[in-house]
């Protein structure tokens, strides 16, 4: 299952999404992550701290709304369907 969790850039302070799988400790919310974030704008190493961690798609979604601007637009457009 996929997990994603959205970090706060250390320079920017902009908040970048992660995708990642759960763990087989899921039930404890362990999960990994990817090396660079969705928009691949943003390196794992940069993290200055996480917003969350390790939620289902549909959390995902609903915690960047509430977060608002401070998401990073292109990361956010990864939790949605686009058609062609």
């Amino acid at each position: 299952m996929d997990a994603y969790s959205l970090w706060e850039h250390e320079g920017t302070g902009e908040l970048h999404l992660f995708k990642g799988t759960m763990t087989p400790e899921s039930k404890t919310g362990k999960c990994t992550t990817a090396a660079v974030s969705a928009c691949r704008r943003m390196r794992k190493v940069e993290n200055a701290g996480s917003k969350f961690q390790c939620q289902t798609e549909s959390e995902a979604r609903i915690s960047c709304a509430k977060i608002g601007r401070e998401v990073c637009g292109t990361c956010v457009s990864t939790l949605y369907t686009t058609y062609n």
